[in-house]
């Protein structure tokens, strides 16, 4: 894996007495116009026994020259094609000397208390291997948006509720000890969608995960991104649900066929409601069938599904996806 790291100098760990040191991951792509906000949001931080390690996935912006204010406080690394997001991940992750993984997207911020939340948690809760926070969602200029968040997040064996439901884990919010990598393995760098489900209910599977109910992070929404993408999302969703599946149904307190099957209903279902508000009626009709395959007696999806069999006018409604 070709790669230039440039590490400039030694000073690029900032450390304070006995506190355990956090290694800061922060993958960036062609993202110059909110990195350098990120990185201050994390050198804004209350608790600064921590290292940023900056992973540059070939970015072809002015990414690097935006880095050179911060050059002393960062572990920089420069891939020299772009790679994916896990891949850029997995990169920053081997060479972590923390006890703790920290993980921030190049457009997200931190408020200043979250690095001194996260590890005082850790710290006096030792069963715990993984904590993730509440967020609220901001635009391109910062501003608040509303946005879906959970009133009370889930603690403790969260496994079967993350993969019943929409992933509701913030990559920006997670905090992991470093070895719990040696049970779960990396990043899926053949998964070019939802890697980040993907290890958090790998993780979730094994060990215990504490939701810290306050909001310490910014996660900048881009709905117009998010539609572009919204068809391979899909996509790579069915193929995380196959794949925890397949992986887990077999062990104690695995996965078993009927919360499978249902877990296929509804992803089915969310895919005809997708087709069938971009106006697809065929594909809209084709998924619900699918859903209805795993779960027959869901009246909702069956009045969907004869909606878009007979190509009525006023199947449309406002559910989310």
């Amino acid at each position: 894996m070709s790669q230039n790291s440039l590490t400039p100098s030694k000073e690029f760990n900032i450390v304070t007495d006995n506190l355990p040191l956090v290694s800061i991951i922060l993958p960036t792509y062609n993202c110059a116009a909110f990195l350098p906000h990120s990185i201050e949001s994390i050198l804004a931080q209350t608790y600064n026994s921590y290292e940023i390690i900056v992973i540059d996935d070939g970015s072809t912006d002015n990414t690097k020259e935006v880095l050179y204010p911060f050059m002393q406080r960062i572990k920089y690394i420069r891939l020299e094609q772009n790679k994916g997001l896990p891949t850029a991940r997995n990169i920053g992750i081997q060479p972590a000397q923390g006890k703790y993984i920290a993980f921030i997207d190049a457009d997200d911020l931190w408020l200043p208390e979250k690095l001194q939340t996260d590890i005082e948690y850790f710290e006096t809760h030792p069963e715990v291997s993984m904590v993730y926070s509440k967020h609220i969602n901001i635009d391109e200029k910062g501003r608040v948006v509303n946005g879906s968040v959970k009133k009370q997040l889930p603690s403790g064996n969260i496994f079967i509720q993350l993969f019943s439901e929409q992933n509701f884990v913030i990559a920006s919010s997670v905090v992991v000890r470093k070895n719990v990598f040696e049970t779960t393995g990396l990043f899926d760098e053949q998964l070019v969608n939802c890697q980040d489900w993907d290890m958090w209910l790998r993780i979730a599977f094994y060990f215990n995960i504490a939701g810290i109910n306050k909001t310490l992070v910014k996660y900048r929404h881009n709905p117009h991104s998010l539609s572009k993408n919204r068809n391979n999302v899909l996509k790579y969703q069915k193929i995380v649900i196959d794949k925890i599946y397949n992986k887990f149904k077999d062990k104690e307190n695995g996965i078993n066929e009927k919360l499978y099957k249902k877990r296929l209903a509804s992803h089915y279902a969310k895919v005809g409601r997708y087709y069938l508000r971009i106006g697809d009626k065929n594909r809209a009709n084709e998924n619900f069938g699918l859903s209805l395959k795993n779960a027959p007696l869901n009246l909702r999806t069956i009045r969907y599904y004869l909606c878009t069999l007979f190509h009525k006018s006023n199947c449309t409604r406002n559910d989310g996806i």
